[in-house]
């Protein structure tokens, strides 16, 4: 058996996009993976000399690569080994969760099916919330505990100001759930809100409806947009050469009171159009809107799915079965999401490349209450 082998002093390159520590470890990583399993690490003191770093940055070095199965210490013995590739697929392997700090269906359920998953993938999981604390700048309270983790998951709203950055600087593999435009490159995993919008539209469209409206209640990201451009692609193909009059803007901001908010726009909009819907069908971008329009409309009189047939995108929660009426929605699926993302992250960790940085949930249709055949 061989040893990473005493050579001449290389240090490490200092190009500034990561630290000592895992550029070090990167470079033990490509060596050990060749190794036989049971094959000695070099000592520190050899491993200090090599790179040309502390003592302290070897210690953090080999931490990491302790923490990914890559080399482990054999009851009885001082010197450290090498693991093996084979071995080292069946590594316990932890996860940051990044969630926004508010309470939130759709993260909760998240949460709950990535826990679930990583037993069955065998991870450790651990939640943290971010907030307005971590503006400009406040990311370097979150290196610590990026560091102690293997890989991060990002439930996003919005992302923490220079997270991306962090994320690069340390090396960490990691999967933005849900929102891409915010994932400046790293892995992704979201529904395929595209997709959501024209099938819903066209649900509503064979069940005989033509005048259907847009009902936007969260802020234009680009999975809003996308859901709006399909239900526009199916209003299109149908005949209807203005969709755009027939957008309801009641966007909010996410968080505790978005659901009130959109209702509170809804209905100023309502009474600016005399207090009636032009149209026979509503497409609900976002389950929170459709909570509010079931309110403005039952408020107003308009009967669901008498006079109006709605339909909306159900998130990742179940609350759209408990509604009254009951809401037909379009939906992706939480645990294929959830097995899609740490598989993406174990491939990472592993140093696999992935065939696809951004993996788009199948989305289909779960039909009830809230809608009719004309």
């Amino acid at each position: 058996m061989h040893s990473i082998k005493k050579a001449t002093t290389k240090p490490l390159p200092d190009n500034g996009s990561k630290p000592k520590h895992a550029l070090m470890a990167e470079a033990m990583d490509r060596e050990i993976r060749h190794m036989a399993p049971g094959t000695p690490i070099s000592p520190v003191l050899e491993l200090m000399e090599r790179f040309g770093v502390s003592q302290g940055t070897v210690v953090h070095a080999i931490r990491h690569l302790r923490s990914r199965g890559l080399i482990t210490k054999i009851p009885g013995k001082k010197r450290l080994v090498a693991v093996g590739r084979a071995k080292n697929r069946d590594t316990v392997l932890s996860v940051l969760v990044l969630c926004p700090n508010w309470s939130s269906p759709d993260y909760n359920t998240m949460n709950q099916a990535l826990v679930d998953e990583a037993r069955r993938q065998r991870f450790s999981i651990e939640s943290v919330h971010y907030g307005s604390e971590w503006g400009a700048g406040g990311t370097a309270n979150l290196q610590p505990a990026i560091e102690a983790h293997d890989a991060v998951v990002i439930l996003p709203s919005s992302m923490p100001t220079n997270l991306a950055a962090l994320l690069k600087q340390t090396a960490t593999p990691a999967v933005m759930l849900f929102e891409e435009e915010l994932a400046d490159g790293m892995m992704c995993v979201a529904d395929d809100d595209h997709s959501a919008g024209y099938l819903a539209t066209q649900y509503l469209q064979k069940l005989g409806h033509k005048r259907i409206a847009a009902f936007l209640s969260e802020p234009p990201l680009l999975r809003m947009n996308n859901r709006l451009a399909g239900w526009e692609q199916a209003m299109r193909e149908t005949g209807e050469k203005l969709p755009e009059r027939l957008v309801i803007d009641g966007s909010v901001k996410p968080g505790l009171d978005s659901i009130l908010g959109s209702y509170e726009k809804l209905r100023r909009w309502l009474y600016q159009n005399g207090n009636k819907l032009d149209a026979t069908g509503l497409f609900c971008l976002h389950w929170t809107g459709a909570l509010a329009a079931l309110r403005a409309l039952r408020e107003l009189g308009i009967q669901v799915p008498g006079d109006v047939s709605v339909i909306a995108h159900a998130g990742e929660n179940k609350l759209s079965e408990f509604t009254n009426p009951a809401l037909t929605v379009v939906q992706g699926n939480a645990e294929t999401a959830a097995r899609e993302a740490l598989s993406l992250l174990k491939a990472a960790c592993l140093g696999d490349a992935p065939e696809q940085r951004t993996l788009r949930i199948e989305q289909s249709i779960v039909e009830r209450e809230s809608t009719r055949r004309l």
